[in-house]
């Protein structure tokens, strides 16, 4: 993990998709708004760890006129950095894992057990969108998060075949896409020498036109290895903020309970 940042790969890779006619629209605008003219590649970003890095890419995109979608977990949902997004003009939500904490905090492992948890599980999230909006502004979208733990548990469910009004948002990240015509979901992957999934070339997708892409990217893995050490490290030593709201530190990845 000792790699350097790839943040001018990133950019470059932005201004050769605009270079050939792409729109760089966020994805909640376009989950919202819906198609839109011309080739598009639709930005969403995932922030799994080291909150600070999300600042990082967001300048690379402001810096060429971008706004773009960002998923805080509890455990990197830190005011400043929220804050720093929003006046870039970027739109913000929670990516929740209430269902697979649930199932962890209970031990609770066979399929049977954590689809009876699905009922109080939806409960918590309500409060848990209403905590975020609180503490960060009104999100009108939220994404699940997957947790290797317990991969029986999909928090997808949780909104699944649900209205979306009572739990204080639009529409789901993943029950929005349903039914949409995307042509290529492309996303970034953890390896130290930096790599697209399944080793597609991102400039092979622009310059033959495909449309629309989703580009999923987590930032953390985009900054040097050096720099996401230090924010483990620093959470190992001093121990995980209670709901990484503001404190001093806000670039250590917090806890992963909701402050509620």
């Amino acid at each position: 993990m000792l790699s350097r940042s790839r943040w001018a790969e990133y950019r470059t890779f932005l201004e050769a998709a605009r270079n050939l006619g792409y729109g760089l629209v966020s994805f909640e605008d376009w989950l919202l708004d819906g198609p839109k003219q011309g080739p598009m590649l639709v930005l969403r970003h995932d922030v799994d760890q080291h909150p600070a890095t999300a600042l990082k890419m967001a300048a690379v995109e402001h810096e060429l006129g971008v706004a773009s979608t960002w998923y805080f977990r509890w455990r990197t949902a830190s005011g400043p950095v929220v804050d720093g997004l929003r006046e870039r003009g970027c739109a913000v939500g929670l990516h929740y894992e209430t269902l697979s904490r649930q199932a962890l905090a209970g031990n609770v492992t066979d399929l049977a057990g954590i689809k009876a948890l699905v009922p109080s599980a939806r409960y918590a999230l309500r409060a848990e969108i209403a905590a975020f909006d609180a503490r960060f502004g009104p999100c009108r979208t939220v994404c699940p998060h997957g947790d290797t733990r317990v991969p029986q548990a999909r928090n997808a469910w949780l909104l699944q075949g649900q209205q979306p009004g009572p739990f204080g948002i639009s529409v789901d990240a993943n029950a929005g896409m349903t039914g949409r015509d995307l042509d290529y979901w492309l996303t970034d992957r953890s390896r130290a020498e930096g790599a697209w999934q399944d080793a597609v070339d991102p400039m092979t997708l622009v310059r033959s036109l495909r449309s629309p892409i989703l580009c999923v990217t987590h930032p953390n893995n985009w900054c040097a290895g050096p720099s996401l050490w230090v924010d483990r490290a620093a959470r190992g030593v001093l121990g995980a903020p209670r709901g990484a709201v503001d404190h001093p530190t806000w670039t250590r990845t917090g806890s992963d309970d909701p402050p509620i």
